[in-house]
């Protein structure tokens, strides 16, 4: 059986190696025409140029061809000229993806007709499947999606993108737009300006010489300050608080040329010498950009200029101002402002305490007589013009050293006496000054000197305390003159107020005719102040004729006001502090207190004058600087 065997083997073995035709392997079919050859290898399948956002309320979020946004109702999708507009007028991805074919007949050379399919457009329908399903895979489109237009935006570690339109600098990298970056996405735009090579801080510093040389400034330091301001207007939105600022001064003092010289210095920003608040909302809407405004109070409505000011509290602090309008086809519409805002006028609009908080005001005075640089400010214009790129570059470059210095300037600002909100918009100054000048991080040292270099600009307590809303308020109502009482006579309540804290009078005297006072009786001043809501309670104020005690919520010298008196509220008119502003005021008050309750929890009512009212505040008369009988605080 072995043997059988091994003889079977060796007779196919033999049979193998002596076959006339060796194994074969055949290299595909063969077509009529000769040619063939191995099958090709599978083509990779391109990705949709078409980027996919997400939907809302039957409308479509794309990034188009070229990265633009777009938005697609169902019914859009179904149009092949949407579609074919969608995707840049390009239809090549569609047609592989959901080809739409015919069949062509053809002859060969041997006179046999084949049929074969030949792709002659893509299916609509298909395509419009297609992009929904991924957009609901995508998921719902809201706010969280951050679509940023051209401008400087932070990333989610917090440093700048420049968005330069068809380009968006990451790093040091130039991407192209439609980038996404977490819940961020820069959509393409025209082409803008965007940061050269950085330059060494020997340019910055003949800058800021030329600036200390050729304007006259009041406050020593101010150069220091202009130059911060550049600085924290090239980071756009990446920095958190972004420092707004504002050059007055008397005719001629040049404030206009050095608003010039820093428009030239900074290639990417929206200037104008007329514009709105509305306007400027409408023009850099979704930007992230420097907003220069000249000539910016110097008009008549001066309630324009508030407004301007207005846009800044929200434009240059977090995300930016973030509102809606509506439009005249009923439809609202998103608005979007962040940026540095730097303005110049005669004389600034009337401010409070939150904008006085946001601007830095830089005060000019004219050159010195006999000198004239008219043509050096505009040498200086054109030289910034060309170097501006290359600051900006730096200013990018340095970011990681400007939150350093940031850190240690605003403590540095801190230990010099300026207040926590002050501290900020002085801190942020400082460091892109820093930035710009020199190539380290400061040490404690350098940062105290540098504080003491623009300690003019540190605002003391006394200082933020006298421009608070609240001591404007004070301070507006107490210089009021009224009419007295039976007279063509006007006091400021300030006056009338002090004559009832002053001790009682013999009452001979108060009651004698020929007294050349008699107006200024107490019954006479307190019926005045009863007709304003204000009655005033002494320290020392003795019961009543009934034997009842006056009401009082604290010791001391006191007011009793009725806020919705309508002549009180008249006095406010037309000011900051109309409508319901004043009333909001004197709740801010330390001091400030509501009447008591009686004993069944209800509010008592307060007789002023000869009427009971609802609804009154105690104020302490020390606290509107009336009386030094103590400070606030130590209230029943």
């Amino acid at each position: 059986m072995m043997q059988s065997g091994d003889s079977g083997l060796s007779a196919v073995r033999s049979a193998v190696q002596a076959a006339d035709r060796q194994f074969q392997v055949i290299d595909g079919g063969r077509d009529k025409k000769g040619g063939g050859g191995p099958p090709e290898a599978p083509k990779a399948e391109e990705e949709c140029p078409v980027t996919v956002i997400g939907h809302l309320d039957g409308a479509f979020y794309f990034l188009d061809r070229v990265g633009q946004l777009r938005v697609l109702k169902a019914s859009q999708m179904t149009r092949r000229a949407d579609l074919v507009s969608l995707f840049g007028g390009n239809i090549l991805w569609m047609k592989e993806k959901f080809p739409k074919t015919t069949k062509v007949k053809e002859k060969g050379q041997d006179g046999e007709e084949t049929t074969r399919d030949v792709v002659v457009d893509f299916k609509i329908n298909n395509v419009a499947e297609y992009l929904q399903r991924e957009c609901f895979r995508a998921g719902l489109y809201g706010d969280h999606i951050q679509i940023r237009r051209p401008g400087v935006w932070p990333d989610p570690s917090g440093m700048p993108i420049v968005h330069c339109g068809d380009r968006v600098l990451v790093g040091a990298k130039l991407e192209r737009p439609g980038t996404r970056i977490g819940n961020q996405i820069w959509a393409a735009a025209a082409p803008e300006p965007r940061p050269a090579k950085p330059c060494g801080y020997a340019e910055p510093r003949a800058l800021q010489q030329n600036i200390r040389d050729l304007w006259n400034f009041r406050v020593p330091g101010s150069d220091v300050i202009v130059m911060g301001m550049l600085a924290c207007a090239y980071y756009g939105a990446a920095i958190p608080w972004r420092p707004a600022g504002f050059l007055t001064g008397g005719a001629g003092c040049g404030k206009s040329s050095l608003l010039e010289v820093l428009k030239s210095a900074i290639p990417l920003k929206f200037a104008t010498n007329d514009a709105s608040k509305a306007g400027i909302e409408q023009m850099v809407d979704g930007r992230a950009i420097p907003m220069l405004v000249d000539e910016a109070s110097d008009r008549v409505d001066q309630r324009a200029a508030r407004a301007l000011l207005d846009l800044v509290l929200s434009a240059t602090g977090g995300e930016g101002t973030k509102g809606a309008r509506g439009g005249s086809d009923g439809i609202a519409r998103k608005i979007s402002v962040a940026g540095s805002i730097i303005m110049a006028s005669i004389r600034p609009p009337d401010m409070e305490a939150q904008h006085l908080g946001r601007f830095t005001i830089i005060e000019m005075e004219a050159a010195k007589q006999g000198a004239d640089h008219t043509a050096e400010h505009r040498d200086l214009s054109a030289w910034c013009k060309d170097l501006g790129p290359s600051l900006w570059g730096r200013a990018i470059a340095g970011w990681e050293r400007y939150r350093e210095a940031r850190i240690l300037l605003r403590t540095a600002v801190g230990k010099a006496g300026c207040q926590p909100r002050e501290m900020d918009q002085m801190g942020s100054l400082l460091a892109g000054w820093w930035t710009l000048v020199h190539d380290h991080v400061p040490t404690e040292a350098e940062a105290a000197d540098a504080v003491q270099g623009v300690i003019g600009y540190i605002r003391s307590v006394d200082q933020v305390m006298t421009q608070s809303g609240t001591q404007q308020m004070i301070d507006f109502l107490l210089s009021q003159k009224v009419q007295m009482n039976r007279s063509t006579d006007r006091q400021p309540l300030n006056v009338l107020i002090n004559r009832m804290l002053e001790p009682d009078r013999p009452r001979m005297q108060e009651e004698d005719p020929d007294f050349q006072d008699v107006q200024y009786s107490r019954d006479n001043v307190a019926a005045v102040l009863a007709s304003y809501g204000i009655r005033v309670v002494r320290a020392n104020e003795p019961a009543g004729r009934s034997g009842q005690k006056p009401p009082r919520c604290s010791d001391g010298d006191g007011l009793w006001i009725w806020p919705r008196n309508a002549m009180l509220a008249a006095l406010f008119r037309d000011t900051n502090f109309a409508g319901q502003k004043y009333i909001y005021e004197i709740t801010r008050m330390e001091s400030c207190r509501p009447a008591p309750k009686d004993e069944r929890g209800r509010e008592k009512a307060i007789t002023i004058g000869k009427m009971k009212h609802k609804g009154c505040l105690w104020v302490r008369c020390c606290e509107m600087g009336l009386s030094d009988d103590g400070e606030p605080g130590n209230e029943d």
